[in-house]
């Protein structure tokens, strides 16, 4: 039995089989904060949507939308790394990375390993030219320095020089991950940013993202009641009579723009 006899073929490597996010579903998701659809989801039960451990290192390129392309990673055996390092082996690395279709977010378990680096600026480089949204890490990232200003949404636990390489190996792509305690299903949406990334089940993600939009225009509403001195308690999250007023608000607010619409049909000007 040779050393690497157990070590299975790569997983399936097929992008054609891969299904983007709604346009329409991805410009609602966009339209709303991460906390909001973290909020509301947890509202809906599920409670642990949010990578806690990683943070976007380009806050001005932190924004996107995409469905997930998963990547699982394991402690490395140094049998196999040894094999790969002199080429009898493939680089499941490259190849799982390689194989993420235009338009994916890339997700990354390894069970956090903030100490290593999974990526830096060449791998950053060449995901962004080939068109995938985003890459969410819970490693960290070497050439952090240059990462942080590329226009490549990157959310990372870290910066180090210390290749993954040391300690771990990817193993499969295109499966079920834990990442930061968030399962990650292939297909699932993964929206981030300034604030960090979240994971919407792809079934649900219609559904979260009109319940976020409404969630932000009640909240503000409810911003305004603050500003002019309304209690907390009561006012968030609102009580009943706050709740009715907010009904109020709302269609005080959509006759107006209704009359303003009536009002530019007759006089463009």
């Amino acid at each position: 039995m040779t050393p690497h006899s157990t070590f299975a073929p790569l997983g399936p490597n097929a992008p054609e089989t891969y299904a983007t996010v709604d346009a329409a579903v991805r410009d609602k998701l966009l339209s709303v904060a991460v906390p909001t659809l973290s909020a509301v989801m947890f509202s809906k039960g599920l409670h642990s949507r949010f990578f806690p451990g990683s943070r976007p290192l380009n806050k001005a390129a932190a924004k996107f939308c995409g469905a997930a392309w998963t990547i699982r990673s394991i402690p490395i055996r140094e049998d196999l790394r040894t094999q790969i390092s002199n080429g009898t082996l493939p680089s499941r690395n490259r190849l799982a990375f390689d194989a993420a279709p235009p338009g994916s977010v890339i997700v990354c378990g390894t069970g956090s390993h903030p100490q290593v680096s999974m990526m830096g600026d060449i791998m950053s480089t060449a995901l962004m030219v080939r068109g995938v949204a985003a890459v969410v890490l819970d490693t960290s990232v070497s050439d952090a320095h240059f990462v942080s200003t590329m226009p490549f949404p990157v959310v990372a636990a870290g910066t180090t020089s210390v290749s993954s390489f040391a300690s771990l190996m990817v193993i499969d792509h295109d499966t079920p991950i834990g990442l930061q305690g968030v399962a990650v299903f292939p297909g699932d949406v993964i929206v981030g940013d300034e604030n960090g990334a979240v994971c919407v089940p792809r079934h649900l993600a219609d559904e979260i993202a009109d319940a976020a939009i409404e969630q932000e225009r009640l909240e503000v509403y409810v911003l305004e009641l603050i500003r002019q001195g309304a209690p907390i308690d009561g006012t968030y999250p609102p009580n009943a009579a706050v709740l009715a007023g907010y009904a109020r608000w709302r269609e005080e607010r959509s006759a107006g723009e209704q009359r303003g619409c009536e009002r530019r049909e007759i006089d463009p000007a």
